[in-house]
């Protein structure tokens, strides 16, 4: 409001119609009421500074400082909304350009000493939205783009040669800022991991991730980081997992595990960092008929006050494509160990496992039932050395007759989820 009434003091200093006196103004074809004038000082899209010299003197008067202050206050205030270009412009005789050069320069130096660099300096406050953050705004630094010309008034039209078509511009400096962002800032639209929507393959897993979806902030000036480098390591034998069986890690709940894999990345989010990050990266695995209809889902990592948990995330029946498959949507702080499992209660245990003598035996685990300690393994061996598994238990094993699975043609590259089925 300070500003507001200063600059409506030298407007009106300014209609006066004393020729000599610098002023503040709005560029505009028809008369502003004072309405209109005072919402057109609200972060203005352009907005004029009228100086005028002493005969014969280069340097602005001191006397003009204080509405010097009064646009600079304006135009790099860093919570203005508003980036402003600057046109510094002269407007001479042909037998005193170097004066008015001079004059020129002598603007261009108030405005560089202001921010002590050897040229116009703007902060301002951006407004931006991660999709770690949400909104959010940032600090950026720029060089304010400036033109600098000098006018001789004996070739301008007379049109050229007045300001809101009744204040000369004869021996004057007139300084224009005009809202223009992509000048000032350039079109930079933002940052963005991956840069477009992407399939990472392993042998059977695929990860599938839309742009943006590990790293996204819109409008924003800072560098991008390098490209993401992704890998998924694959533990879905059956044999192997069943040979060294252990629990999906939880402190309360019993969970099957019938393979995982484990997601690298070279970007990592940090789990306590984002507040808002969305459920955008989707991992697919093959699976049978027996283990959909077993309730199979995908587990992930996540992060609780009481600490790390697994827990199960979105999972849903892919439809179409030559391979049945399920899908786990997890997000970027979940790059870790992704689990293919099932939850099951402390009565449902020997519905999968078999009794086991010891902790020892191969595959045993510990399961801790009505508050007692018993151990249990997946597996027994039968007389002909082939593995056995309860009914319930080999459901939810991927078992298949032939490897010859067509896994890279059909519809498993889509990104739409129409129609896929919500595992429940």
């Amino acid at each position: 409001m300070k500003n507001i009434l200063v600059i409506c003091f030298y407007l009106l200093a300014l209609t006066a119609a004393t020729a000599q006196t610098s002023a503040l103004i709005i560029p505009s074809d028809k008369p502003l009421k004072p309405r209109e004038l005072e919402k057109a000082w609200t972060y203005p899209e352009t907005f004029c500074l009228l100086l005028h010299f002493d005969q014969g003197d280069s340097s602005y008067r001191e006397t003009d400082l204080d509405i010097l202050d009064s646009a600079y206050g304006i135009a790099f205030d860093r919570d203005n909304p508003r980036l402003y270009t600057m046109t510094i412009e002269a407007y001479g005789n042909g037998n005193n350009q170097l004066l008015m050069q001079k004059r020129v320069e002598s603007v261009y130096r108030y405005f560089t000493m202001r921010g002590h660099e050897v040229m116009p300096v703007r902060f301002a406050y951006n407004p931006i939205h991660c999709s770690c953050h949400g909104d959010t705004t940032e600090l950026i630094r720029f060089e304010v783009p400036t033109n600098r010309q000098v006018y001789d008034c004996d070739s301008l039209p007379p049109s050229r040669m007045m300001i809101n078509k009744d204040i000369e511009l004869r021996g004057t400096v007139l300084v224009t800022f005009h809202h223009n962002p992509i000048e000032c800032i350039g079109g930079n639209s933002g940052c963005f991991l991956p840069a477009q929507d992407s399939n990472i393959r392993a042998y059977y897993t695929q990860l599938i991730l839309k742009k943006g979806s590990i790293y996204a902030v819109y409008n924003t000036r800072d560098e991008c980081p390098p490209p993401v480098e992704l890998s998924i390591d694959e533990h879905l034998d059956y044999r192997q997992m069943v040979e060294h069986y252990a629990l999906v890690p939880h402190r309360r709940q019993i969970i099957l595990p019938v393979g995982y894999v484990v997601l690298h990345s070279s970007f990592n989010r940090k789990t306590d960092e984002c507040r808002n990050l969305s459920d955008s990266i989707y991992v697919r695995f093959p699976v049978t008929e027996e283990q959909v209809e077993a309730g199979l889902k995908v587990f992930a990592k996540k992060y609780t006050s009481k600490g790390p948990e697994f827990k199960s995330v979105p999972t849903k029946k892919i439809k179409g494509g030559p391979v049945l498959m399920i899908q786990g949507a997890i997000n970027a702080t979940q790059f870790d160990t992704i689990y293919l499992a099932k939850r099951i209660e402390p009565d449902e245990v020997q519905k999968y496992l078999y009794s086991a003598d010891s902790p020892s035996e191969q595959g045993a685990v510990t399961i801790t039932v009505k508050g007692e300690e018993r151990y249990y393994k997946p597996f027994r061996v039968d007389g002909k050395g082939q593995y056995e598994f309860k009914k319930n238990f080999r459901a939810l094993l991927r078992i298949v007759e032939t490897e010859e699975e067509d896994l890279d043609e059909g519809g498993t590259n889509r990104f739409r989820n129409d129609g896929d089925e919500e595992i429940e």
